[in-house]
């Protein structure tokens, strides 16, 4: 039995693994997406957000996240068309727009 869960938990900690190091699939070479990720980012995770050139082969929009604590930021390329990319694109606006205000009404010192 002991066997086993040590066997569970190494897996878990494989699959972890491979979803937290997979590649981004953004090139920063030709700044163009060489495939595009079906997985979702976590939306409080990201930090901004644009369309990649049109002149790509590809038609994508990269989300940009940074964990602050960890200090990586990490470009994720996604498809424009999926539904929850323009929800998260919404989010991701009205978080910064906020950011921004609460910025500007604070006075300085």
């Amino acid at each position: 039995m002991k066997n086993l869960m040590a066997l569970l938990f190494l897996m878990s900690f494989c699959f972890l693994q491979l979803v937290f190091n997979a590649p981004t699939g953004f090139d920063h070479k030709t700044s163009c997406c060489s495939n595009i990720t079906n997985m979702r980012i976590p939306v409080k995770n990201i930090v901004k957000h644009w369309w990649i050139s049109s002149d790509c082969p590809k038609r994508a929009i990269v989300f940009e996240t940074n964990n602050k604590e960890k200090g990586i930021e990490k470009k994720f390329c996604v498809d424009p068309t999926a539904g929850w990319v323009k929800n998260y694109m919404k989010a991701v606006d009205q978080k910064n727009k906020a950011a921004v205000s609460l910025q500007t009404s604070q006075p300085q010192q």
